[in-house]
């Protein structure tokens, strides 16, 4: 088979609930979710898979420990398996899952299992978000204590200006993906919200309320990636049609900084490549804040820019896990779950959530748009 014509299908997925899990280790973590791949497979998968890659954004900040995916090949019992860590901020989790795909379509390997797992419940709320203010340039931002809901904050209160809505107006996304996230057994944030409750939450950098920020929390997810069609199980299957990636400036150095450039000319290219219907599809985006949420599916074109708090309860395909705001960010891990939740809604149900559409489109970007990935799939039938 030539590389062109190599197809690279989701054999199995799992996910454990995002959560604090203050009694377990990241190996515990990742192996309650391989261990569910292993008995997922009829004809032992795991013994034949030809790499391991995990996406990890904070194990040597945080736990002291470098070279996570060689730790984790060993406890999981896999060496003599190549393994690789991946990490491009927020949006390593797809960016693992595009590497595992130019393995796979190269002929470089013919089934890679690919782990997402972050833990940060040891420390305070203070200590992770120093951490997070890594994912911005240093020597430009964080050292004067900038930091992405800084960033996040002030697209919000542009937003609200130049499209003159009130700060109410801009709950209704919180208030869906939390609703969303009521149905989604892998949610961190399993109760619904009000706008009163979202305009009167903690401010966290006004207008950006603690009701408008994703949840800290630790999560793992796997999938198993493969080109043997003996591994796929079921006659609904999904195959991996496109990934893309792209990078773009800093916020300070943009024309215009409500359009998010990386994630513009991702959704440019898959509309272009895969010609992908949106209407025929489950989509699940990048809002670690609600404002990021409004300005991707403008950029998706879902809807003109300036109207998305206008339409968002319209919308029926956008973040049935409750997205990054509700079912959680455990930062590596997150796009993982991205990719593990629209494989279980084109196929088995994510809980009873369960949709007979063609195509799956995640979205996972690092801080605000400096580093971006879409990972395309198509239900086959």
């Amino acid at each position: 088979m030539s590389m062109a014509c190599r197809k690279v299908y989701i054999a199995s997925a799992s996910m454990i609930r995002v959560s604090r899990y203050f009694t377990k280790s990241y190996k515990e973590l990742a192996f309650d979710v391989v261990d569910e791949i292993s008995r997922n497979l009829s004809n032992d998968g795991l013994n034949n898979i030809d790499y391991v890659i995990v996406s990890n954004v904070f194990s040597d900040s945080m736990l002291d420990q470098l070279d996570i995916s060689t730790i984790l090949t060993q406890e999981l019992g896999l060496t003599p398996k190549p393994a690789l860590r991946i990490e491009t901020g927020e949006s390593s989790g797809l960016a693992a899952i595009a590497h595992a795909y130019a393995l796979i379509k190269s002929g470089l390997a013919s089934s890679v299992l690919v782990i997402g797992v972050e833990k940060s419940s040891e420390y305070p709320t203070t200590a992770i978000n120093k951490h997070l203010t890594k994912l911005l340039d240093y020597e430009v931002e964080s050292i004067y204590d900038f930091a992405l809901v800084n960033e996040a904050a002030f697209l919000m209160k542009e937003y609200m200006e130049r499209y003159r809505y009130s700060r109410e107006d801009l709950s209704s996304w919180s208030v869906k993906m939390h609703s969303n996230a009521v149905r989604n057994p892998y949610a961190q944030l399993k109760f619904t919200v009000t706008k009163e409750q979202v305009v009167n939450s903690q401010v966290l950098s006004d207008p950006l309320r603690l009701l408008d920020s994703f949840p800290i929390g630790d999560g793992a997810a796997a999938i198993l990636l493969t080109s043997n069609d003996g591994l796929i199980s079921n006659s609904d299957y999904v195959e991996i049609e496109a990934v893309f990636q792209a990078t773009a400036l800093p916020l300070n150095l943009r024309d215009n900084i409500l359009e998010l450039p990386a994630t513009k000319l991702l959704f440019s290219r898959l509309v272009k490549e895969c010609k992908v219907d949106i209407n025929d599809a489950v989509l699940e985006i990048h809002d670690s804040y609600s404002i990021l949420g409004y300005l991707i599916i403008e950029e998706l074109g879902l809807v003109r820019r300036g109207k998305a708090p206008e339409v968002i309860n319209d919308l029926n395909n956008v973040n049935l896990s409750g997205g990054l705001k509700a079912r959680g960010h455990p930062i590596g891990a997150t796009g993982v779950y991205q990719v593990a939740e629209i494989f279980k809604i084109l196929t088995e149900g994510l809980g009873d959530v369960r949709r007979n559409v063609t195509w799956g489109l995640a979205h996972s970007m690092s801080a605000l748009d400096l580093n971006s990935a879409v990972v395309v799939v198509r239900r086959c039938r």
